[in-house]
This record gives C-alpha cells, sequence and structure tokens, in this order.
C-alpha cells in the first residue's frame, strides 16, 4: 500500500540520516559508513513486511479475532475436552491475544515461502526490526497485571507466539539483543507513526473531516507558534489574488498539504536528534520510549494523533465498518475453525462441509502445519489448526 511503501521510504531516510549524525559526532567508534548503509537497507525493507500480519479491517480485525477465541475456547470440544483444558496456558494466552505484530513473524518466517521451512529467508537484523515487542503472551499478560505507571513499553503487545518461540531465540541470539528491543525497531516505529500520522491528515482533509482552523487549534494548543505561522504562510501564497489562478479548486488544500510535508520533514530532523541523544540507553537495551515521545515535536505528534482519531477514524461511517467486520469475522471463524478441529484428526471424521472450507486453505499454510506438527500428539496439534483458522481469516486480504 502507500502507506506502506511511505514507512519504508521514511525508515530508510532515518537511518541514513541517524547513520550520518553517529558517524559525525563520533557515538561510536566502531560504527562505519557501510553500516550505515547496512541500516538504511534494513529499515527499507521492514518498512514494506512490518504491517503485514494485520487483519482485514485493521487493529478491530485484532479485536475481533482476540474476542472469538475468548468467546469460544471454553464452549467447543476436542476428545471429550474443552478447548479451554486442552491447549497450554501459554497457547490458550496467544489465542485470546491475537496480534498482527506477532503475526508479521509468524508469516515471514513460515507462512509465506517458495521453497524451504524458513519462510522468507530473511536475515536476522530485519526480523528482529520487525519484533516491536520482545516477550510472548505470558509476558505481556502478567505486565498488563502492574499499575499503568509501571508498565514497561516492551511488554506492551504480544511479540511472538509459542509457534515461534523456537525462530524468536534465534533471531535475538544472532543479533544480540536478548530481551530488549532492537535499535532499529525504534526507527521503524517512530517511521511508521510518522506515516500514517501525516497520510489520515491529507485523507481526511480531502474528505472534508476537518478545517484549516481546526489545525490551526490543534497547532496552538501544541505550543507550535513557528508551524502555526508557517501553515499562515502557506495559507496566505495559495488564497492571494495573484497565485490564486494556480490552485483553481482548493488553494487551503494546497497549503495544508505543503505545510504537512514540510513538517513532517521536521519531524524527521526532531527524532534523529532524539535517537543521537538517547544512543546510549538504546543501545544498551534500557531506553523504554518511543522515540517521538521524546523529540523536540513530541507534544505536537501526540496532539496530531489525536485529532486524526477524532475526525478520522471515530466517525459513524468508520464505526460500522467496524461493527460489520466484526459479523463477517466472526462468521468466517465459526466455520473454519470447526472444519479445522477435526482436521488431520486420528479418530474425528470431517464432513463433506468441512472439507470443502479446509479445501480454500493455502497449500503454504498447509505444509507449514505438516512440518510443524510431524512429530507431535494428536491433541497437541490442535493449537496449530487453531492458529491456521486465524491465519487464513487474518491473511484475506493480503494479496
Amino acid at each position: 500500500t502507500e502507506n506502506t511503501a511511505s514507512v519504508s521510504s521514511l525508515g530508510k531516510s532515518l537511518g541514513q540520516n541517524i547513520g550520518e549524525n553517529i558517524l559525525k559526532f563520533r557515538r561510536n567508534s566502531g560504527f562505519t559508513p557501510r553500516m550505515k548503509e547496512d541500516i538504511s537497507h534494513i529499515l527499507e525493507c521492514a518498512g514494506l513486511i512490518h504491517d503485514i500480519g494485520n487483519p482485514p479491517f485493521g487493529h478491530f480485525g485484532e479485536t475481533a479475532i482476540r474476542n472469538w477465541f475468548k468467546q469460544h475456547l471454553d464452549e467447543l470440544t476436542y476428545h471429550g475436552k474443552t478447548l479451554h483444558a486442552l491447549l497450554k496456558e501459554q497457547e490458550r494466552c496467544d489465542l485470546m491475544n491475537y496480534e498482527g505484530n506477532a503475526q508479521s513473524l509468524r508469516i515471514v518466517n513460515g507462512l509465506h515461502h517458495l521453497h524451504g521451512k524458513n519462510g522468507m529467508h530473511l536475515t536476522s537484523g530485519v526480523l528482529d526490526t520487525i519484533i516491536k515487542y520482545p516477550c510472548n503472551s505470558l509476558e505481556a499478560r502478567k505486565e498488563q497485571e502492574k499499575p499503568k505507571a509501571q508498565r514497561s513499553l516492551l511488554k506492551k503487545k504480544i511479540g511472538y507466539y509459542a509457534s515461534e518461540a523456537t525462530v524468536f531465540q534465534e533471531i535475538k541470539n544472532n543479533t544480540g539483543t536478548l530481551h530488549a528491543r532492537n535499535p532499529l525497531t525504534y526507527i521503524l516505529e517512530a517511521a511508521d507513526d510518522l506515516a500514517y500520522t501525516f497520510s489520515d491528515l491529507e485523507d481526511g482533509y480531502n474528505k472534508g473531516l476537518f478545517t484549516t482552523d481546526d489545525l490551526k487549534a490543534v497547532l496552538l494548543a501544541s505550543d507550535d507558534e513557528k508551524g502555526l505561522a508557517k501553515l499562515e504562510e502557506k495559507l496566505k501564497q495559495t488564497t492571494s489574488s495573484h497565485v490564486a489562478s494556480y490552485y483553481p479548486h482548493d488553494g487551503n488544500k494546497q497549503a495544508v498539504f505543503s505545510w504537512l510535508t514540510l513538517k513532517q520533514l521536521y519531524c524527521i530532523s526532531a527524532i534523529t536528534d532524539a535517537f543521537v541523544t538517547h544512543y546510549d540507553a538504546i543501545m544498551e537495551g534500557r531506553f523504554e520510549k518511543e522515540l517521538i515521545a521524546v523529540c523536540a515535536q513530541a507534544k505536537l505528534i501526540l496532539n496530531l494523533k489525536t485529532f486524526a482519531f477524532q475526525k478520522i477514524y471515530n466517525t459513524s461511517s468508520i464505526i460500522q465498518l467496524e461493527l460489520m467486520g466484526n459479523e463477517i469475522i466472526s462468521y468466517l471463524m465459526d466455520c473454519f475453525v470447526n472444519a479445522l478441529l477435526p482436521f488431520d484428526s486420528e479418530t474425528e471424521t470431517m464432513s463433506e462441509m468441512e472439507e470443502k472450507y479446509v479445501s480454500l486453505l493455502s497449500h503454504n499454510y498447509m505444509d507449514h502445519y505438516f512440518i510443524v506438527t510431524k512429530d507431535l500428539p494428536d491433541e497437541e496439534k490442535v493449537y496449530h489448526r487453531l492458529l491456521m483458522a486465524a491465519d487464513f481469516i487474518g491473511g484475506m486480504t493480503d494479496h
């Protein structure tokens, strides 16, 4: 998508800027110009794949899948046991906290492949960069039990499922980041926030969901006097009589879009400075904040994100779409989980209808399933069948 390409481009630019700063200010004597190019390429690739695990309907789709498992693990049975009783604690926790970040690692490492069992055959550096939260579902659940002020950013959500525990450990061993976040992940996270925030604002203005006065109010509330002055300058340029002929449709739109582009460049510079300022803590695994939260444009970026949510995502049309999405995903989960429970079973028989549902699954998913379950007893395969149902539904918009 356009936004994914933008994340990739911004990530690469940030990598180059930060690399140049590390070299210029000699923050690390072992850092070379070649490393600057390497991190830029890693961020460019990671930006393209970091959201590949998102299901239909985005984050609300994640919620729909989680809620389905929460509601049904106590109801569905296999060999006379409820799925809740049959599954291990972490397996239950994985399913009830289905997460696009963990799904991304699952897809690129196994589900999407041309040959072999290692998915896209990506480097550990790229794979580690897309692991936003270096923790499993049990660790994330334990963290959520703490008072909000004491919770770690790095354990906010799930980074990998039990099914990818071994590869997660291999990646961390190869990169040397252990239980910390890869330094490049902070840069990718910032690129993601910038790309989507500014894209959403462009989209929202195009659809008439806010006015230039609304945007000015955000800048005033953010104490961004320079940004406000620049916006007013842009508006004056595109609406004054002697240049209005160049913008016959909407001079205000041209001004807002030009301002958003300029402000994004300011934010890139601010995030670069923030990374270099906090370099030691980031490299030592002690940094637990977002770069956008500690950069010079922090207040404005936060307010723009909040503004975009209120004006664009909290509209009745979006809410209706999300509610429809919940009905669609819930129905499909009913169909595919019921079809997959008896699949590959030693004792259960599949109906003709169940076989038709299973026939729709990707051959890649089937191959991956048989690779990871070949030495497992029947009941331990159930977790992987349930994941396969979520894989299919979560990936229905991937093409």
